[in-house]
């Protein structure tokens, strides 16, 4: 953490800390004053959630946190943890203790593409197989890069967005980040979007590079899909780990060209291929009641049907 922000936290505790810490005993011995030492600590818990945010969005930019913090961080946990023991035998009563799913909150700012997975992927029994195929790959510790490949409207995207959602559902993942790259790839662009989904920030153009890859390559189990592929690009250059310095980063790669997947060392690949008869037509019917649907998407289903079905 900045020399700043760490002087700043310090203020905080100094502030809270030590004016509650000297009331304790005081407010103990006089019924009266159980509220306010209630409303005192949970001013010290406000605080203190307040620090534990900033830390761990501090930790996620990559940044040292100061030891002073850290220390306080305890002092201000055992001053709590002493006053709800005070409390809770003065009054013989329980305390309640909430507890959360969460810790702190979100610093990955969570791709809205991703949300919106479920509404637009539908379980056909004849991707099952690729699908399930792909998130064993995910789970695999040996398979740094995964590869999707299959002809351009075929559903390789939001394949890999539902294997996205369920990695996460399934508690195989912390995070999962995706980035369309197009046929057009721009470094600093993709760079941009990695950081902007990992909650990173950059003071120097010099600190980019560094930064996210640090960042990628914590314990953290991180999912880089990377969608739409047209030519090989080095991961290296993205600032992506990869290899056996990859740390906790897993790269899922889409593309139409299986040799693309393979230009970039992905290690086990699955293709995504025509959907059945009766699922082609089930797809039909429930996009033609969509008029927000792209007009591409018609044309492809009516060639398939054309070459491939008895009409």
């Amino acid at each position: 953490m900045e020399e700043t922000a760490g002087n700043a936290l310090l203020e905080v505790g100094k502030c809270l800390a030590a004016p509650i810490g000297r009331q304790f005993m005081y407010l103990y011995n006089y019924k009266s004053n159980f509220d306010n030492l209630e409303k005192e600590i949970g001013k010290l818990k406000d605080a203190r959630d307040e620090v534990k945010d900033k830390v761990v969005a501090a930790e996620n930019n990559v940044e040292k946190i100061k030891q002073q913090v850290k220390d306080w961080q305890r002092k201000v946990d055992s001053i709590i943890d002493e006053a709800e023991q005070l409390i809770q035998e003065k009054t013989n009563s329980r305390c309640e203790k909430e507890t959360f799913s969460e810790v702190s909150l979100p610093t990955t700012r969570e791709d809205i593409r991703l949300r919106l997975t479920n509404k637009d992927y539908e379980e056909f029994e004849s991707r099952l197989s690729t699908l399930n195929g792909v998130l064993n790959a995910v789970e695999d510790a040996e398979a740094g890069i995964i590869g999707v490949y299959g002809m351009g409207g075929i559903g390789k995207t939001t394949l890999v967005k539902e294997v996205g959602q369920q990695a996460k559902k399934k508690q195989l993942l912390d995070e999962v980040i995706f980035v369309e790259v197009s046929h057009k790839p721009d470094t600093k662009k993709i760079q941009d979007e990695l950081a902007n989904q990992l909650g990173l920030e950059f003071k120097t153009e010099a600190e980019r590079a560094r930064k996210l890859y640090a960042r990628l390559k914590t314990d953290k189990k991180i999912l880089v899909i990377l969608d739409n592929i047209w030519k090989e690009l080095k991961l290296e250059a993205l600032a992506i780990p990869c290899g056996n310095d990859r740390g906790g980063c897993k790269v899922l790669l889409t593309a139409r060209d299986l040799n693309v997947l393979q230009s970039m060392d992905s290690v086990k690949n699955f293709q995504v291929g025509f959907l059945t008869e009766e699922e082609a037509w089930s797809l039909f019917k429930k996009m033609a009641g969509n008029q927000s649907y792209r007009i591409f998407t018609f044309s492809y289903i009516f060639y398939y049907l054309s070459q491939f079905l008895p009409l």
